[in-house]
């Protein structure tokens, strides 16, 4: 009995003494959370203070003052303090922010406002600090961004000594209760930093085109209100003096003046008379008539291909979505969302949206394939039928539906070589004023599609180079992206189109890698359709073997580098692959193809309803197993091969039949919403929408006063909000530069052709 009670005795003591060390003040501290909110305390650096120690005079007094009137609990010391960044909770979830307040920081020196302010001015600095705990909790190196609100007396510096101190106390802490961790400052910044945008030149620079811009827009505005006006006060005058001086005419002349009533109304948008050329010159920046051509709704002139703007419009959608999935990711305190998000099967929309731009190659390639060989009949048709051209006629008519890159094309350019070359007799191979002529007439529409795009782009290059300069002096986070850097350096190789040949650390606008890829088929397209004018057979196997050419290529690099695709890493192999031309020419081709196909056939294909039946489940099929066709979330290297290549060329294969169906009568409720008439004028801007998007997603986002938790239904609200912002933005660019430059350049083919006409 004596030794079951002592026994029993034994085990409570053992149960006490650990239930004690438990509850005791050294157990909560030798808790790795514990530990961790005890980081950064200011509470502890009146220690600091008192010890060994290189701070300034007035920086050292003024954080006495501060933390002794935080230990006696003065509101304004308070507010200092929870103005600073501290433990948060999530970071066992991916949180790497402790970024207090800076909005706080300054708000609370507000002596209009409140009653108790400090007795010194404060200020905001953002120290990164590497952060590891253990193997469980931290096992590897985090880097952590932490805010500090103190007084405006101590510099970066001096914070930053202030914080190498704290550290060796923090160690002392850990390695006394058992913990394997470390804290080590590497930089303090002061936020916001010493850019001043006002004094910068390139601001000026850009700031003044803008103010001619606006104003050469205003006064062409007021000019052609003022003609529309009279023109319309003119024609009530006419009817007025018809009306007054009716006489009956014969059916035949009623005939003939309905004739004319319908040819003068084809063009709606012209609501004055024409003018001289200087006057159509300045009218070409008009808001109205610029603004009506992006605006209206009615059916354009390319008939059956609206299903294309649908098909464009939702693109562009989908790559917002795509951008402010990643952005919201890089802002997010709970980073390890991203891992659960990217685990869900609808994700892979995202890390596999790499063919919506395919789409945009596609269109691209058709459009420019159907409006060449459109001008080709037209200019073969005229010169058989032998009728002079007016030259004068569609000067004030502005461009058709598409307003993409697509169409570059330049109509007097192209006009004049058909027309030299239906002078010459056929024969098998090319003279040499032939080949001379071709060369202009490559040269000649290359130039006319930079004149058209390089305006609106070279805007938008210098307005996100001054944003992100901005941006990276006011931000309390840590943009991954350098366009205040890349852009002053490198701004060149844009305008250039040959931005998607150097490396992406080095890339002005990452995203603009689609210009480059795009101009780059151009070339190529414009080529093979040069070339199809006398050889189409040749042109047709030149195409193909481009085509199996950069599919071997693409198959070569990618198994060289042993590349497995991941939904988690779509830009893993960005500069060897992704914005390369030889892995993404195929849609392009594709479109191409269609493009000739539609025009030969002017869309009046039968197509057989057993066609129909398989082609739109194996066009869906295709798109649904590109998208989601990785289960596992990433494919071994020679699937990975393949998808990468061919990939991408089925994807062309799939917007091939849903254009040619559509086009042809079989779309059925999918034409239907691919060519609602609402779609036309956002379909217009989607060129500069996808220019900008990215640029206001950036500013808005980094200028955040703190990081965002991060949840699907938050993505996809601020996703619309984005949207929104990005078509508005994009018509204000479209008017003041797309829209314009389209005008230009039809004012001056118009010239082109009155010249050849006189002579």
């Amino acid at each position: 009995m004596y030794v079951t009670n002592m026994f029993f005795v034994t085990l409570l003591v053992l149960v006490s003494v650990v239930s004690g060390e438990v509850n005791s003040t050294e157990g909560v501290r030798a808790s790795r959370m514990a530990w961790m909110k005890g980081l950064l305390e200011h509470h502890d650096w009146i220690n600091i203070l008192n010890g060994n120690h290189s701070l300034p005079e007035k920086c050292e007094a003024d954080l006495r003052q501060y933390i002794i009137a935080l230990n006696q609990g003065l509101l304004w010391a308070s507010k200092i303090y929870d103005a600073s960044g501290q433990y948060t909770p999530n970071i066992l979830f991916g949180n790497e922010y402790w970024l207090g307040s800076q909005n706080a920081c300054r708000d609370l020196q507000l002596k209009q406002y409140y009653a108790q302010t400090p007795p010194f001015p404060t200020t905001f600095y953002v120290a990164k600090i590497n952060l590891t705990v253990d193997g469980d909790h931290v096992p590897q190196t985090r880097p952590m961004l932490v805010g500090q609100c103190v007084p405006a007396s101590c510099s970066k510096d001096a914070l930053k000594t202030l914080l190498d101190s704290s550290e060796a106390l923090i160690a002392g802490r850990a390695a006394a209760v058992g913990i394997d961790a470390s804290f080590t400052t590497l930089y303090v910044r002061p936020v916001p930093g010493s850019y001043d945008i006002l004094n910068d030149p390139k601001f000026h620079i850009l700031g003044a085109a803008m103010l001619v811009v606006v104003l050469w827009m205003f006064v062409a505005s007021v000019y052609e209100g003022y003609l529309e006006r009279r023109y319309r006060l003119k024609e009530q005058e006419d009817l007025e003096l018809a009306n007054n001086n009716h006489k009956p005419t014969s059916n035949n002349n009623a005939n003939e003046d309905e004739k004319v009533s319908d040819e003068d109304n084809k063009d709606k948008d012209i609501r004055r008379e024409t003018c001289g050329m200087w006057s159509e010159i300045i009218l070409s920046f008009s808001i109205l008539s610029n603004g009506r051509a992006i605006l209206g709704t009615q059916k354009p002139n390319d008939g059956a291909l609206t299903c294309l703007h649908g098909m464009r419009f939702m693109s562009v959608l989908w790559v917002i979505m795509v951008h402010t999935y990643l952005t919201i990711f890089y802002i997010a305190d709970n980073k390890t969302m991203r891992v659960v998000t990217e685990r869900n099967f609808l994700y892979q929309s995202v890390g596999n949206a790499s063919y919506c731009v395919d789409t945009f190659f596609f269109i691209s390639g058709l459009l420019v394939t159907v409006l060449f060989l459109r001008t080709e009949d037209k200019k073969a048709s005229r010169k058989l039928n032998k009728k002079p051209e007016s030259a004068d006629k569609d000067i004030n008519k502005n461009l058709n539906g598409y307003t993409n890159s697509a169409l570059s094309v330049s109509v007097i350019s192209q006009e004049t070589f058909y027309e030299d070359l239906l002078d010459q007799p056929t024969s098998k191979g090319y003279s040499k004023q032939e080949i001379v002529r071709m060369t202009k007439s490559f040269f000649v529409l290359f130039l006319y599609r930079v004149v058209r795009l390089t305006p609106a782009y070279a805007f938008v290059i210098g307005l996100n180079e001054l944003a992100l300069r901005y941006t990276h002096d006011h931000t309390v986070f840590e943009p991954a992206i350098f366009d205040h850097i890349n852009c002053d350096l490198y701004w060149w190789r844009n305008l250039l189109y040959i931005n998607n040949l150097f490396p992406q650390k080095d890339m002005c606008m990452v995203w603009s890698w689609y210009m480059a890829n795009d101009t780059q088929f151009y070339v190529i397209g414009i080529i093979l359709l040069l070339i199809s004018v006398k050889h189409i057979r040749f042109a047709m196997v030149s195409l193909i073997l481009v085509l199996v050419s950069s599919w071997a290529t693409t198959i070569y690099v990618s198994v060289w580098h042993q590349y497995k695709a991941r939904i988690q890493e779509p830009f893993e192999m960005f500069d060897p692959l992704y914005d390369k031309p030889w892995s993404r020419i195929g849609p392009y081709l594709v479109g191409m193809m269609v493009g000739w196909y539609l025009h030969k056939t002017k869309c009046q294909v039968r197509i057989p309803y057993w066609l129909v039946a398989v082609g739109w489940p194996t066009a869906l099929v295709i798109i649904t197993s590109l998208i989601f066709g990785m289960v596992d979330g990433y494919f071994e290297v020679w699937p990975t091969a393949f998808y990468v290549s061919v990939g991408h060329t089925g994807w062309g294969v799939a917007l091939a039949w849903i254009s040619v169906a559509c086009c042809c009568g079989y779309g059925g409720l999918i034409n239907s919403a691919l060519s609602y008439r609402g779609l036309l004028p956002l379909s217009r801007l989607t060129y500069c929408a996808y220019l900008v998007h990215p640029t206001i997603m950036m500013y808005t986002s980094f200028l955040l006063d703190g990081p965002l938790h991060l949840q699907n239904s938050m993505v996809l609200t601020i996703y619309a909000g984005y949207a929104v912002m990005a078509f508005l933005a994009s018509f204000a660019i479209s008017l003041a530069f797309e829209a314009p430059a389209v005008r230009l350049l039809k004012i001056i083919s118009a010239g082109d052709r009155s010249k050849k006409s006189v002579d």
